[in-house]
Formats: structure tokens, sequence, C-alpha cells
């Protein structure tokens, strides 16, 4: 089953499928949340980094980490290096989080046609001391 295919593009056979592929697209969608928080983290040590060169003299040297090997340079090689570095990570946590949010969505799109419900997340007010009546939902 393709993740990029929405939910109504499925056809399930059974409740098996349907929570397999719930399951792997939340898996997705947390998998791509941490690569947005590290990216963030990425992100802020290159901010912070052009925070405290641009005071700077630009013939001043400075080492850079170049793929894990310090390479000497002047603050003015560097600065255009960081900002490019900089605006490339700011692209890619956008990208992930349009994505992100198309997952989530289609999340939300199974777990409303399926009434699926996640162990451990809280109830809805009520819902968890009532029972319904006539369709019983899949939990996950």
């Amino acid at each position: 089953m393709a993740a990029a295919d929405g939910a109504d593009a499925h056809a399930f056979a059974n409740e098996r499928e349907v929570i397999e592929y719930f399951t792997s697209l939340s898996r997705e969608t947390n998998a791509a949340r941490q690569k947005i928080a590290e990216l963030g983290v990425s992100l802020r040590e290159h901010v912070n980094v052009l925070t405290n060169v641009r005071g700077l003299e630009p013939t001043r040297r400075c080492f850079r980490s170049v793929g894990g090997v310090l390479v000497e340079r002047t603050v003015g090689e560097v600065i255009p290096a960081v900002e490019t570095n900089a605006s490339n990570l700011q692209r890619a946590i956008d990208a992930i989080k349009e994505q992100c949010a198309v997952k989530e969505a289609e999340l939300e799109a199974l777990r409303k046609k399926y009434k699926i419900r996640v162990q451990g997340e809280d109830e809805s007010e009520g819902q968890a001391k009532v029972p319904t009546q006539g369709g019983g939902g899949i939990l996950a």
C-alpha cells in the first residue's frame, strides 16, 4: 500500500489492513515530526553562528566544519555558505511540514471513516463512559 495514496483510494479488505495502514501512516508522521525537530535544532545553530560572526571583520580567519573536517576560511567566505545552508534547512523544514500535514489529514480521515481510537489517547468528553450502539470502531 502506497502512503502517497489517500485513504479513499484504498480498498481495505478487512480491519487488519486498515489498522496496518493506519499504523504505518502514524509512524511516518512521527518520523516526519522528529526530522522537523532535528532540522530545527540545526537551523537554530546556523542562525546562532550567523548572529555571532556578522559583527566580525570579513578578513578574520575562522574555522568551519565541512563533512566532519575543520576547514580554515575567512569570515567573509563562511557567512554566505552558512546563510545558504540555513535557507536550505528552512526550505527542507517547510517541505516536511507540508508532507506531515497531508499525512495528518489522511490519518484524521481514516479515524473518522473507520472510527479508529488509539489506545492511550485521551477520550473525547464522555465518549469513553457511554458505549455506542450499532458500530464498534476499530481499536489500534
